[in-house]
């Protein structure tokens, strides 16, 4: 039978392990089946034969240990061929326990300590989450915590629950919280710290009862029970109750732990001011009985007799208080300091006896005990302290290399980010200058295109013109009929010349504006109707803009084969709009416009002066062209 220490200790190591659920249950695990698959013709490979090994381990855990641990050893192997690290470290792990379990302390505590370190490697690598790692910490930690708590190395044990805690409410385990703040509170209690003690009974009662696991509720009610029984009385009388009804319900189950309540109340009814004999040896009496047929761990049993001890000795029955006071105390070669307490006992009931050479015998036991204790305490205080001090001076060298990588990652990260920004700004900027020096040879082919069209209507004007007029007069003076043709086709070439020469630029573009001029070009075509809105001021751009307006009704005019063409200019605020829509065949396309074309021309007029131009067009629907240029203010 398991003492209450070894049972919750043995639940911690059960609750630790998997995220899933908070116990982690062996008797899940089906060996004879997966033993089976193992053995026949096409067995698990890989990932799923290391899978099998660590379930197999983890079904052999408490049934058998050899089993156990060969199933282990398989999986640690196998785990360093496929470079498995989570399961390298929960191999090593399985290993620990196997150790553990042959009371082989050291050997425990190396294979966790190596388990420890393929986590470290476990953070390094990018198959392996947070959650994942803090799985396997809460695992080590509380394992290693549970090694040093048997070995009753205090400040080890603590060190390494405190390091699991925060990861077990990170994720809401409230059962292993609940274990784990009772061995701590057991552990203070060991070490005298009744407030520490007090405080870690009273916080695995509370997770116990937000976890709703009465067991946990009774094993904390009795460890506050036994901070109570020298400071209050009624405190401890309420807990005893409450412990009491659980353990008597489950006294089947738990005889130990159950025995372990009892022989508190005893000493419940014992207190000063609050004696209660009767009832004490009741609860001593159901205690005894207990110990008679129940198998347990002999610190139990010697706690049990050192409460009927106490009883007897109130009842001044001092030959059975001996007896059983002899009963309490272990071989001088495996006392411990928990037998002080009975060996004072012993030493005041041979005082009442008369017999003084035995009484001094136990007056010196108590002594050498105490003074052995002392010098072992300090002794094991020491080393647990340089234990913790290399621990923590590894794990700080563990996090500096960590944050060293972080920084490093970070570092890496800026500096490419700075790199793109800097190719990024030397992209935008190559683009600019590549924009800036195409739109300065449009702008010089616009200009020098404006140029050409005036110099051409100015020849026409003045040379072809001159030409034509003198050609007019000279045949006027020929008064023939055969001479009307010649004069009639003067004329019309004349008139054509001056449209043609009025078109290119006209005369009221610079007088005028860009209304005026615009109008006019379209009142001389058949078939195009002309709108404006807005104020009739001069704009910039303005022979760009009659360019582009020229352009896309002479295309309408000859390619959309359109009855009706239809001109708006609008001029607001901040920009500039022309539509220019028609009726016809809807072929127009950008896209399909040859290099060079008027189209194309169209296009770079517009970007040159920051516009845009959409157009939007359907077979036999027509051709609509919007233009937006903008103002400047």
């Amino acid at each position: 039978m398991l003492s209450l220490k070894n049972l919750l200790i043995t639940a911690l190591f059960l609750c630790l392990g998997g995220t899933a659920v908070a116990y982690n249950d062996f008797r899940d695990t089906h060996v004879d089946s997966l033993e089976a698959v193992l053995r026949s013709p096409h067995p698990p490979k890989g990932e799923e034969l290391i899978r099998a090994y660590m379930e197999l381990a983890r079904g052999y855990e408490v049934r058998d240990g050899q089993r156990c641990l060969e199933y282990a050893q398989k999986a640690l192997a196998l785990s360093y061929e496929i470079n498995a690290l989570r399961a390298r470290q929960n191999a090593l792990y399985y290993l620990g326990l196997t150790a553990y379990g042959r009371d082989d302390w050291d050997s425990a505590v190396d294979y966790f300590l190596q388990s420890l370190a393929v986590i470290d490697t476990m953070r390094q690598d990018r198959r392996y989450t947070e959650s994942d790692v803090d799985d396997c910490l809460s695992q080590l930690y509380g394992a290693l915590g549970n090694v040093y708590n048997m070995q009753d190395k205090a400040h080890l044990a603590i060190n390494y629950y405190q390091r699991a805690l925060p990861i077990f409410e990170r994720y809401g385990w409230l059962e292993s919280q609940t274990i784990l703040y009772y061995n701590v509170g057991e552990l203070y209690l060991s070490m005298g710290n009744m407030t520490e003690a007090e405080r870690n009974y009273s916080l695995a009662s509370e997770k116990a009862n937000e976890a709703g696991d009465s067991l946990m509720m009774g094993t904390s009610w009795s460890g506050l029970l036994k901070i109570y029984l020298d400071k209050d009385y009624e405190q401890a009388r309420k807990i005893a109750e409450a412990a009491y009804t659980y353990f008597h319900a489950h006294r089947s189950e738990l005889p130990g732990a159950y025995a372990n309540l009892l022989s508190s109340i005893v000493r419940l009814h014992l207190m000063e001011g609050h004696e209660d004999v009767k009832k004490a040896r009741a609860y001593a009496d159901e205690a005894l009985e207990i110990e008679r047929t129940a198998e347990m761990m002999s610190e139990d049993r010697c706690n049990i007799y050192a409460a009927a001890c106490e009883v007897a000795m109130h009842e001044k029955r001092w030959h059975e208080a001996l007896a059983y006071g002899l009963k309490s105390v272990y071989n001088d070669s495996v006392i411990t300091y928990n037998d002080a307490s009975c060996q004072v006992l012993l030493a005041q009931i041979f005082t009442e006896l008369g017999n003084k050479d035995s009484a001094r015998v136990y007056i010196n036991k108590v002594y050498n005990l105490m003074q052995r204790f002392a010098t072992e305490h300090y002794q094991s205080g020491l080393s647990q302290m340089e234990v913790l001090y290399e621990t923590e001076k590894k794990q700080a060298a563990i996090e500096q290399l960590q944050e060293q990588r972080r920084w490093m990652m970070w570092g890496t990260i800026l500096g490419g980010l700075i790199l793109l920004l800097v190719a990024v700004l030397f992209f935008v900027l190559w683009r600019s200058v590549r924009l800036s020096k195409r739109t300065a040879l449009i702008k010089a082919k616009l200009d020098g295109e404006l140029e050409e069209r005036v110099r051409i209507a100015r020849d026409l004007h003045d040379r072809l013109g001159g030409l034509l007029t003198a050609l007019k007069l000279k045949l006027a003076e020929f008064d023939d009929a055969e001479m009307e043709k010649p004069r009639k086709l003067t004329d019309e070439a004349i008139h054509e010349m001056r449209n043609i020469s009025h078109h290119l630029l006209p005369d009221s573009l610079r007088r005028y504006g860009l209304r005026t001029a615009l109008r006019d070009y379209c009142e001389t075509m058949p078939h195009v109707s002309f709108s404006f809105v807005g104020d009739d001021v001069r704009v910039e751009h303005e022979e760009i803009i009659y360019c582009i307006v020229y352009e896309l009704v002479n295309n309408a005019v000859k390619s959309a084969e359109a009855a009706h063409i239809r001109v708006q200019i609008i001029t607001g605020q901040e920009y500039i709009a022309v539509n220019v829509s028609d009726d016809g065949n809807g072929c127009f396309s950008f896209e399909q416009a040859s290099e060079g074309s008027g189209l194309r021309n169209i296009q770079e007029r517009v970007r040159a002066i920051g516009g845009t131009i959409n157009a939007y067009s359907k077979e036999g629907k027509g051709t609509e062209i919007n233009v937006e240029i903008p103002r400047k203010v």
